[in-house]
């Protein structure tokens, strides 16, 4: 006999999150739906209704339940820099690891739940070394965030090609194919021997970000 489901029995908000992340993870987050959810936890898709009122609120539980999962550290002796890092190198863990994220955004409007806000509060936190107006600083974050998005899409979108997560080697191989006799100057990068590993990219192109968010200092 199937346990009895609802508000009081074993289906919860929870494990409804859970089972959802699961899916997304495996079909992508345009196969999430209440029906499909509730089919993987032998239940009726209204009794998700009871929990989780839409699908919006769904992916929204479900990020903020995959931010959770990595909380911030404390930022005591740390610079704004390091945080920054940090910051970054967390988003690009939960983007890689469940590229979902990266279409989250487009489908409901950040922010998303409690453990976002809290890291965007950790952010906010770390950049007050540099006296920045609030505004400033909130910009700071979301070129950071963008950057890690577009480099992600740029190393899931070629799988075959970026070798080890490189992201020099993965646009290199996404574009060495195509026509640029009258292109040379981009023929020439493309053609530049790059050893894969050789440079972190990902943690150059971050610093060139950080260095302008430093120009913009009042300190």
């Amino acid at each position: 006999m199937n346990p009895r489901v609802g508000p009081s029995g074993p289906l919860s908000r929870d494990r409804i999150v859970i089972a959802a992340v699961a899916l997304a993870d495996e079909s992508g987050l345009e196969a999430v739906t209440m029906r499909r959810v509730a089919d993987r936890l032998d239940a009726g898709a209204m009794s998700l209704y009871r929990h989780v009122p839409d699908k919006d609120e769904l992916i929204v539980a479900m990020v903020d339940r995959v931010t959770a999962e990595h909380p911030y550290p404390d930022a005591s002796g740390l610079g704004w820099r390091e945080c920054m890092h940090i910051l970054a190198r967390q988003d690009w863990s939960a983007f890689v690891a469940h590229p979902w994220m990266l279409t989250a955004g487009e489908t409901v409007t950040p922010p998303f739940g409690r453990a976002s806000l809290t890291a965007m509060d950790w952010a906010l936190a770390a950049l007050e070394e540099l006296d920045l107006r609030p505004d400033v600083a909130a910009r700071a974050i979301m070129t950071i965030n963008n950057y890690v998005q577009g480099s992600a899409r740029v190393l899931l979108g070629d799988r075959n090609g970026g070798e080890d997560g490189d992201l020099g080697t993965a646009w290199q191989h996404r574009l060495r194919d195509l026509d640029l006799t009258d292109l040379p100057h981009l023929r020439r990068l493309i053609e530049y021997p790059l050893t894969p590993g050789e440079r972190d990219w990902f943690t150059e192109g971050l610093d060139v970000i950080l260095d302008g968010v430093q120009a913009r200092s009042s300190s």
